[in-house]
């Protein structure tokens, strides 16, 4: 999946979720609490790198492993990307 301007937060979030259930080893039906630290949730510093990997992978966008420090939650990580995305890619820079 390479991310476009029109996905919403929503979408976003979804792979976000989707993501972190995998590297946590959780099963499909098992929801990821959109509000919770990646920290609290049982993410450590190898766990975010992988999961940056994963996030840029499905998204077709880079996502450094610092965005996760600094928006460490999944609804705050996915309004930034949301955002981010929703900027022409000339200002991304």
């Amino acid at each position: 999946m390479t991310a476009e301007a029109n996905m919403t937060q929503r979408d976003i979030s979804a792979v976000v979720q989707a993501s972190i259930a995998g590297e946590l080893g959780l099963g499909a039906e098992e929801r990821v609490d959109r509000q919770t630290t990646f920290v609290d949730l049982g993410l450590d510093s190898a766990a975010l790198i992988g999961l940056a990997g994963t996030v840029t992978e499905e998204l077709g966008i880079e996502v450094p492993t610092e965005w996760l420090f600094d928006h460490p939650t999944v609804n705050s990580l996915a309004a930034f990307l949301a955002d981010t995305l929703a900027t022409p890619e000339p200002a991304r820079g």
